[in-house]
């Protein structure tokens, strides 16, 4: 006889409890954390970096390097400028043993020089490992010779080691991209046990071609399972994306010394039965809650725009609780919510079940 979902949580609570926490995070965590080479950076990373994105308090991200992440990924636009100054507080005397990832929009060269400028400020370093070109949606973006040959200059001034781009949407597009073209070394990708296989697929074909691999959005957000709200799926989420092929490093936020401890423990093993049964459970959970950044939706969209913003906007609200961190995405992305939100006769049928103009009307009527 087949159990019910409910059943099937109660009689798996206890073996789930053991499998995702079976002892505390101690200080000799980060003996277990595995190493991997970052692509042909050359840079050896920790398999758990540090999205540092929502964090205010500088202690809180040291504590997690002490345990023995060496990876830190950051931005200029986080909390209106202020986190890459957090973060510039927390690596103060340990620089050498930090890789420090931040990033830079596509503009006018003055621009994109001012932006790195203040982050070497704000960071308080002489030289920035990794500068990501910020949320990269296409091919076109990729090959932009003249964005290149300004990251190449400030390159060759001292500025930056490597060069990177993140991405969200044509995330598949985006990383062929990277591996024809040749010019930047990683790229950092929203990709969790959701994500569609041609994505996995692709990651490992990446990787191969010596690109490096760093994974966001590991955890779907943030959102929590509705019939077993005591239990944490998110470990199992990490798990997951850390063993795929090709990632060598994924950067979870991280609020506390709690989640740091979990997520340390979450990446220092393999994924297990425990933990597939799980995220089976919770997949059907997020169904028309959550989006996969599968793109599907940007091609059925008669203005392209989909509605991968509006979904992460969402996850922001609902998954993340931060209001700011919804509004800070900038104009393009608020322009295409109100597109969406004002369409008539929506052509988008996300295949994850979520009603697209529904949520960019609540979405719209939140940040507006």
């Amino acid at each position: 006889m087949l159990l019910k979902r409910r059943d099937l949580l109660k009689g798996t609570c206890a073996s789930l409890v053991y499998s995702l926490f079976p002892h505390r995070t101690r200080a000799g965590q980060s003996d277990l954390l595995p190493k991997r080479i970052l692509g042909r950076t050359g840079v050896e990373v920790a398999v758990l970096g540090y999205g540092a994105m929502q964090v205010s308090d500088p202690a809180i991200i040291r504590h997690g390097l002490e345990l023995g992440i060496n990876y830190i990924d950051t931005a200029d636009c986080y909390m209106g400028g202020r986190n890459e100054k957090v973060v510039g507080k927390a690596v103060a005397g340990i620089r050498d043993r930090v890789v420090i990832a931040t990033k830079v929009h596509i503009a006018k060269e003055s621009r994109m020089r001012r932006s790195v400028d203040r982050s070497l400020a704000s960071l308080g370093v002489q030289r920035i490992d990794l500068m990501q070109l910020h949320n990269l949606r296409s091919r076109e973006q990729v090959v932009r010779k003249d964005v290149q040959d300004v990251l190449t200059k400030m390159k060759q001034e001292g500025k930056l080691r490597f060069t990177a781009v993140t991405t969200h949407s044509n995330q598949t597009e985006v990383l062929e991209a990277v591996v024809e073209d040749g010019f930047y070394d990683a790229v950092l990708v929203a990709v969790n046990f959701r994500s569609p296989k041609k994505l996995f697929d692709t990651i490992e074909k990446a990787a191969a071609a010596g690109v490096g691999i760093i994974a966001m959005k590991t955890q779907n957000g943030g959102f929590k399972d509705k019939d077993a709200p005591e239990l944490t799926p998110h470990q199992a989420s990490l798990r997951y994306v850390i063993n795929k092929p090709g990632v060598h490093v994924a950067v979870p936020g991280m609020l506390s010394k709690k989640m740091i401890a979990e997520n340390l423990e979450a990446a220092s093993r393999k994924i297990d039965l425990a933990d597939v049964v799980r995220l089976e459970n919770f997949r059907k959970d997020l169904v028309g809650r959550a989006c996969s950044f599968c793109s599907s939706c940007i091609d059925q969209c008669r203005y392209g725009v989909g509605g991968l913003d509006v979904a992460r906007t969402r996850m922001y609200v609902e998954g993340y609780d931060d209001r700011d961190l919804a509004l800070s995405n900038g104009r393009a992305v608020l322009s295409n919510i109100r597109l969406c939100a004002t369409c008539e006769g929506c052509t988008v049928r996300c295949n994850q079940g979520i009603d697209i103009q529904v949520s960019a009307q609540q979405v719209y009527r939140f940040i507006s």
